[in-house]
């Protein structure tokens, strides 16, 4: 008859407990699942600004190339700065003679 009692308890204690473990793995997975969502989320967030930096770095890129273009430097030297291209009568040619101190006008240069 003791025996019986003992087991009696274990059975009244075994089912409540399975009964929250069962309730645990629910609440867990449902958690894990929400959890994962949300990095999906912030997952696509940051390939969303990833791509958005990418498509300003191109057009940094495009706008720096077109800035630094031959034809825009010269247009702005001869606008803006006054700078003209020699004639070729105007052009002097220095030819340099060797290491060592040279002459000029009468002065060491």
């Amino acid at each position: 008859m003791v025996y019986l009692r003992h087991k009696s308890m274990v059975v009244y204690l075994v089912k409540p407990l399975c009964v929250a473990l069962l309730l645990f793995g629910i609440f867990g997975i449902i958690w894990l699942r929400s959890n994962l969502i949300s990095l999906e989320y912030t997952i696509s967030e940051l390939e969303n600004k990833r791509m958005e930096r990418l498509r300003e770095a191109k057009m940094l890129m495009a706008e720096r190339a077109s800035m630094l273009s031959i034809q825009r430097v010269e247009r702005t030297a001869v606008r803006d700065l006054g700078l003209v291209f020699p004639d070729r009568t105007r052009v002097v040619y220095v030819k340099e003679k060797g290491p060592g101190p040279q002459m000029v006008s009468g002065r060491f240069r």
